[in-house]
């Protein structure tokens, strides 16, 4: 971690060289002005401001570190830094009492990053400390000190003045951003403790949004099924004209690297936003999706909604029968039989032995579809419909097949013709429910006004009823 800070405060040097510099403090006027040091002092070893760099030798306490000249009135400028306060009249530089276990933070003013992008924060610190048990910590907040987030890892064998920064998406566009410095001691380590100088915070003049994604009201959706959402979010900056909220799902490890689009909102507002999303059906199983809102202008990412979200697999329903084609005679019965769930409902419910069965009898008088809706155990659903025709068995002496009809599917005109010259008395056409929809006295009848979809033509002839399926 002190490599790598180290880096990003030389690699902000750099970045930063046209930037504008929103805030700043050298502490050489012997004050942090505007700062909270100590707000909740725990423990001894406490934040001052001071140019004391003088160690105590008798108690084997070393000088602090002289500064670069790249610090302001270094090499022995005033510093923000941790002292031992019980000892003040005796030594006073960058040193701590590994006898009183502490926890104390010296915090910024507010400051206003809204109408700037590209925000970070440079300066020069020491903290020697011991890896684990004595060290510092960078943390920041977009809320005015209520909530704080850790920038980093731990500090600590940092022996001399070192360049570091912080840099994170959240530090822009945000109207209450405060930064502090934590130092946390335990029984051991080494001087220098925490120390701080030529604190910058600096940014690219110009428009920005900060975007803070919220929980979401539900964390478990279906496969197969696309699931209508709420995304709410809260927008804090300056959005421009043209500007579009979007909302993205992440893959299901929990990367934006390829994200989806699920739902945008085309607005300039601030404050607490909502937008309606969709997640697709496609969308893979999976347990460690997240969501966030995106703005275009200009381009802002926002944080995620801060859980896991789950896409849960929808059950595969099938339907068998008994007898397999669905055709029985009027009378009669038949067998349905459901699987691929856990449990199940029928609908309607018209001439069944149970509607809420895998395995369910119906004596219908008429044809119909039913159709069962099958429930996981993770609450995902699914249906399945099939379709019984009955038939009026009686007085019938030919086989169904002696009649052809033409064509199927059918576009128009239906034509039915007798195979062996029986006498055509009508024809009805009845839909999936069994009712009938059309007559006609001839051997044809018209479909052109009826929706696509299937349908049976019950032929009344000298010998009985035959029934056909027909698809429009």
């Amino acid at each position: 971690m002190k490599k790598l800070l180290l880096l990003g405060g030389i690699f902000s040097a750099f970045s930063s060289f046209s930037q504008t510099t929103i805030y700043e403090n050298n502490f050489n006027t012997g004050a942090a002005t505007g700062w909270s040091l100590n707000p909740s002092a725990i423990g001894t070893n406490l934040w001052i401001v001071n140019n004391s760099y003088a160690g105590f030798s008798a108690l084997g306490i070393p000088d602090t570190p002289n500064q670069p000249g790249t610090i302001t009135g270094g090499p022995n400028s005033h510093y923000l830094h941790i002292y031992p306060q019980p000892l003040a009249a005796i030594i006073s530089n960058a040193t701590f009492d590994t006898g009183s276990a502490s926890n104390n933070t010296a915090e910024t003013p507010v400051i206003n990053t809204s109408s700037y992008t590209g925000v970070n924060a440079t300066f020069y610190y020491l903290c020697g400390g011991q890896s684990g048990t004595s060290y510092g910590v960078i943390e920041f907040s977009t809320d005015g000190g209520t909530s704080w987030t850790q920038s980093g890892a731990q500090i600590s064998g940092v022996s001399t003045w070192t360049a570091g920064s912080i840099s994170d998406a959240a530090l822009s566009g945000a109207a209450n951003l405060k930064i502090r410095f934590r130092w946390v001691n335990g029984a051991v380590g080494v001087d220098p403790a925490f120390a701080i100088d030529e604190f910058k915070v600096q940014g690219n003049p110009g428009a920005s949004v900060n975007l803070t994604t919220s929980a979401l009201a539900q964390m478990s959706y279906c496969s197969g099924v696309s699931s209508n959402i709420t995304v709410n979010f809260t927008a804090t900056g300056s959005p421009q004209a043209g500007n579009v909220y979007t909302a993205e799902l992440s893959n299901a490890s929990g990367s934006f690297a390829s994200p989806t689009a699920i739902g945008t909102l085309s607005s300039t507002a601030t404050g607490s936003l909502s937008l309606s999303a969709t997640i697709p059906g496609t969308t893979l199983v999976g347990t460690g999706y997240r969501i966030r809102v995106n703005a275009s202008n200009p381009a802002s990412t926002g944080t995620d909604n801060g859980s896991n979200i789950s896409v849960n697999l929808s059950p595969t329903v099938a339907i068998t029968a008994s007898p397999a084609n669905g055709i029985i005679c009027a009378g009669s019965s038949i067998n349905l039989s459901a699987s691929g769930a856990n449990t199940y409902v029928w609908s309607p419910n018209t001439a069944l032995n149970s509607s809420t069965t895998a395995n369910v009898t119906a004596n219908p008088s008429i044809s119909i579809q039913y159709t069962v809706v099958g429930t996981e155990t993770n609450g995902c659903t699914n249906a399945q419909s099939f379709t019984v025709t009955v038939n009026d068995c009686a007085g019938i002496e030919e086989n169904e097949n002696s009649f052809a009809v033409y064509p199927n599917p059918v576009k128009d005109i239906l034509t039915v013709i007798s195979e062996n010259n029986t006498p055509i008395q009508s024809l009805e056409i009845i839909d999936v429910t069994g009712k009938t929809i059309k007559t006609s006295a001839t051997n044809t009848i018209d479909f052109s006004e009826l929706n696509s979809g299937s349908y049976f033509v019950r032929i009344y002839h000298e010998n009985g009823i035959t029934v056909k399926e027909i698809v429009k």
